[in-house]
């Protein structure tokens, strides 16, 4: 009843992934527009090898992504250049995407850095302002823009003028490729080919190795920008053998954004087999499902049933919520309203940040605020491996950080992660600190629950060779489950025996569940699970405690002991464990090493319910369904059920579809019933299909011809419509359970 680890991944045959974002009018066409300048054939120095080459690469890169605008222009003397980016400055007004390519020479001096034309001679330092264009300049020709602003230079070459400009003040300084920036305009990204300070090479080629790697990178379809320039970052890196670092400063918001908006889908081949892999059994519906569910939104419901109406469950989700809101558009509830009643209490920081960004002049946004912020690693902690802390990447340990990673933080468990919204915090983080490898893995866990592998994969390989275990323990599940390849469960095995030896308690308790369960050839073992399972609970790993508690309860490879099955239960609920707390109200519900309290049931049920348990949502319907220690309430039994229901427990859709065939606390309708009876079927219930088939007299006849309808309309049912559950409708039954 109780799993204590909470990551269990099944291959989904022969079905296609498409990472589109999945928004509201994701598919209208975006105003982007791009100038790109090269200069290269300079008068008084020395000249350069591949901006004309680069500038043209990105033209083509660009005009494939379906750019609106892209003007190019070659070898300006200071009067041009300082033309085509006034004339750029109207052309990016009002643009959502404006994008600034610059390949030449420039140079920094007294922290400020300058982009050269082709007329410079810079005789002394006196002339830098007058003959150079200062980064401000061309920074201010974006501003018209209204999503993503983005300079990127390939100009951090050594400053030709260095030794030979006369220095008129000692203190003037001017230093090797340019200096850092810290941009203050809104959405404004700054890409330098090699980071401050360092500077870029031309390469032996037709291009620059940056001007390589952005046109294999920067417009790959369904890629968010900062994803984008990460890779463009590992690139420069490997071809240059470290000697070249690019770098980008500034942030956006947070919502992807990609400069190519075509759709791509992605196979997922295993052994030749193309296959969606699903975490934990989660289809792409479910996964979806979970990120519009707390919004009260007919636009985002309705997109969602055109992407996955083809899913019986979760169309009938998406449908009942569409009737709900049609009900409330009748009254004075507003949208935010609805939304705030599902989340006042809820410790997601995902669907919090959903909230505020669906509805960002509610008056429940401040409490959302607090909520997110009680959520976030302590102040004070420095979070960052490698000194360096920022929003960005407080960011990214809200939205993906692994549970329990530093003292006091929850984490976020992996069916929790909102991967669009921790992609676009994650991706900022690494840009900005690039050799932090818990960003990095961080980064892969949102890729990892967006489905896209490929690069989960090589951001866990990435920040695991960099000695992160948690990233190690990452790699050992694909092994383990065949996420993005063959099984192989020695691989796995020796990956968390690595990671577990060096002190991972999340490896330790995943070492633990494959010894717990036997799994893939394991030869069981409950002596051996438990060891690594105390190694865990010791450094405070809730879901470690809570899985001890679970073996005391069961009395698996120890005396079964119900006082320290409580014991542990209540350690990991204080740390977080949402089945803890589920199983903390399951034992003061049956008494199981305390007195039996319903009272005190409902309040760890209610605990885990607002950390988003589906199971205890039901058990709560139950409680007020049965009358255990609350008053007998259908009504607030319904309203119970339907949050599990929309969480996804199929034992709910068993119980709704009671209520409604016999009225209690909602009116009577067959119909209904039988869409949630079908629902609990298709969602993996079998006690549901078990009492259609034995004891049909436990519903009306009016349900019973309406299940025999429905049947028909799927195609498996002939009969007729008479409310007999014989062969024929009992073989249909079958039938609807397997196709789920």
């Amino acid at each position: 009843m109780f799993e204590a680890h909470s990551r269990r991944w099944v291959p989904v045959f022969l079905i296609s992934l498409s990472i589109l974002a999945f928004q509201a009018g994701a598919a209208e066409a975006a105003k982007r527009v791009a100038l790109l300048i090269g200069n290269e054939k300079y008068e008084e120095t020395s000249q350069l090898n591949n901006p004309a080459n680069d500038v043209e690469l990105m033209k083509q890169s660009f005009e494939d992504a379906g750019f609106d605008i892209v003007t190019t222009v070659h070898d300006v003397d200071r009067g041009s250049m300082v033309k085509a980016l006034r004339d750029f400055e109207d052309t990016a007004t009002g643009a959502d995407v404006a994008i600034i390519y610059y390949s030449g020479h420039g140079m920094e001096m007294n922290g400020q850095n300058f982009l050269l034309p082709v007329d410079v001679s810079l005789k002394t330092d006196k002339d830098v302002e007058d003959e150079a264009i200062p980064l401000d300049r061309v920074q201010r020709s974006l501003e018209g823009a209204t999503r993503l602003k983005l300079v990127i230079l390939d100009a951090c070459r050594n400053n030709p003028f260095e030794q030979s400009m006369t220095r008129s003040i000692s203190t003037r300084a001017v230093s090797r490729g340019l200096a850092r920036v810290e941009p203050e305009s809104a959405d404004l990204l700054v890409a330098f080919a090699s980071k401050a300070g360092t500077v870029a090479m031309d390469g032996e080629g037709r291009n620059s190795p940056f001007a390589t790697a952005l046109s294999k990178y920067l417009t790959e379809p369904g890629v968010d920008v900062r994803i984008a320039l990460g890779k463009v970052r590992d690139d420069v890196v490997s071809a240059t053998n470290r000697e070249q670092e690019p770098f980008v400063y500034g942030s956006l918001g947070g919502a992807q954004i990609f400069l190519n908006i075509k759709e791509v889908n992605i196979n997922v081949t295993n052994n030749g087999n193309t296959q969606e892999v699903s975490p934990n059994g989660q289809s792409a519906a479910a996964a979806d499902w979970q990120n519009i569910r707390d919004l009260a939104d007919k636009d985002l419901i309705e997109v969602f049933l055109s992407k996955h109406g083809s899913d019986p469950v979760y169309k009938m989700l998406a449908e009942k919520k569409l009737k709900l809101l049609e009900e409330a558009a009748q009254t004075t509830v507003t949208p935010d309203e609805i939304a705030w009643e599902a989340l006042k209490q809820s410790t997601d920081a995902a669907a919090l940040t959903r909230f505020m960004e669906r509805y960002p002049d509610s008056k429940h946004k401040a409490e959302a605020e607090i909520q997110i912020a009680a959520l976030e690693p302590k102040k004070g902690l420095n979070i960052s491996q490698t000194g360096k802390d920022t929003q960005a990447s407080r960011d990214c340990y809200l939205l993906a950080g692994e549970p329990q990673s530093m003292p006091g933080f929850l984490g976020v468990g992996f069916l929790k992660i909102d991967s669009e919204r921790a992609l676009t915090a994650c991706a900022q983080a690494v840009n900005e600190n690039p050799d932090d490898m818990m960003l990095v893995n961080m980064l892969g866990r949102a890729q990892d629950a967006g489905r896209n592998y490929v690069d989960a994969r090589s951001n866990y390989q990435k920040a695991a060779d960099g000695g992160n275990m948690y990233a190690l323990t990452n790699l050992a599940w694909f092994s383990i489950y065949g996420t993005d390849g063959p099984v192989d469960i020695e691989n796995g095995k020796s990956m968390f025996e690595q990671a577990a030896n060096a002190g991972n308690s999340y490896a330790q308790a995943s070492l633990g569940w494959l010894y717990r369960e036997g799994y893939g050839g394991v030869q069981q073992d409950y002596a051996e699970a438990l060891k690594w399972y105390q190694a865990s609970a010791n450094q405070g790993y809730a879901n470690a405690m809570a899985t001890l508690g679970w073996f005391y309860r069961e009395g698996n490879g120890v005396p079964k002991d119900f006082n320290q099955s409580l014991a542990w239960y209540q350690k990991a609920a204080e740390g977080g464990d949402a089945n803890a707390m589920s199983s903390l109200g399951w034992a003061y519900q049956n008494g199981l090493g305390t007195t039996q309290d319903y009272t005190e049931a409902k309040k760890w049920y209610e605990k885990a319910a607002n950390v988003g348990d589906a199971y205890s949502m039901a058990l709560l319907g139950w409680f007020y369904d049965v009358g255990n220690g609350v008053p007998q309430d259908y009504a607030q039994a319904r309203n119970w059920y339907e949050m599990a229901a929309n969480a996804g427990s199929a034992y709910a859709m068993g119980n709704l579809s009671r209520l409604y065939d016999f009225g209690l606390g909602t009116k009577a309708d067959p119909k209904e019933a039988v869409r949630w009876a079908a629902a609990s079927v298709e969602g993996g219930d079998p006690s549901k299909l078990n009492e259609m088939k034995t004891s049909p007299n436990n519903f009306t006849p009016a349900f019973r011809k309406e299940l025999q309808a429905l049947l028909r309309d799927r195609g498996y049912y002939g009969g007729p419509l008479d409310g007999e559950f014989g062969a024929a409708t009992q073989s249909a039954m079958d039938r609807l359970a397997r196709k789920s």
